[in-house]
């Protein structure tokens, strides 16, 4: 069973993507794995960032700082 990615490791994954979709020695044709990868991370991301604004909304609504 795979352990599920917190967000800060999903995030640094997508940094080392970028480093290598960016490089000058990138070959289009090469790089869709990559491509794809990456598109999954952001995703993930994402919801990620939505839960924590979610749960930060609802405390900041019951006044609980």
């Amino acid at each position: 069973m795979e352990k599920k990615l917190s967000y800060e490791e999903a995030l640094a994954q997508l940094q080392e993507l970028v480093e290598v979709i960016e490089s000058p020695d990138a070959q289009i044709a090469g790089i869709g794995k990559e491509l794809k990868k990456a598109m999954q991370l952001l995703e993930f991301c994402r919801k990620e960032l939505e839960g924590y604004e979610k749960d930060f909304e609802k405390t900041l609504n019951k006044g609980e700082l």
